[in-house]
């Protein structure tokens, strides 16, 4: 299995430089993991590089769920969901 990219991705090109297979190309919207391609950083990394470089944290192991949800809501007109994470007050370095 692959990793992917979420919703969440702002277009930033972290990724795609930490990238040791060059997996990582700029999509249509956002960039995008050829699974064909993509090793995981596995036997190489601690952690996959995308997944360590990204700032937000849409680097992840690809999901079934998520791809189909995603294709039926694009079939559909709508545009991704972008899922949030509720931080508790002051847990933001630099938020007042």
């Amino acid at each position: 299995m692959s990793y992917m990219i979420t919703a969440e991705c702002i277009n930033c090109s972290a990724c795609a430089m930490e990238c040791p297979v060059r997996a990582i190309t700029p999509g249509p919207s956002q960039y995008e993991i050829n699974p064909g391609i993509c090793i995981e950083c596995e036997g190489y990394y601690p952690v996959a590089r995308c997944k360590w470089a990204c700032p937000v944290d849409a680097c992840v192991p690809e999901r079934a769920h998520y791809l189909e949800r995603s294709a039926t809501m694009a079939n559909k007109g709508a545009l991704p969901v972008v899922v949030t994470r509720a931080h508790p007050a002051g847990e933001l370095a630099g938020v007042t």
